[in-house]
């Protein structure tokens, strides 16, 4: 499947969580006030705890829940 390999490299995905973790640092106020990344829809809840996206990350990034995919909640009729 074409583009598949460039989503499991490991060794992109250590790099990728050493620069956050240097961005997560430099940033003011980090201990105080955590960075929070929203999931807007279901499918990002569960690819994230799927894929253990939330204990790669450092703890100072919290994911909170949002208002639920429009898509997926909406009945289609607007």
């Amino acid at each position: 499947m074409q583009y598949v390999d460039e989503f499991r490299d490991p060794e992109l995905a250590k790099t990728l969580l050493r620069e956050i973790e240097k961005q997560v640092v430099a940033m003011p106020h980090w201990r105080e006030h955590p960075l929070q990344l929203m999931e807007v829809c279901g499918g990002h809840t569960h690819a994230i705890f799927k894929f253990g996206l939330d204990r790669l990350l450092p703890p100072e990034i919290e994911f909170v829940h949002g208002p639920s995919c429009p898509v997926c909640v909406a009945d289609g009729t607007h």
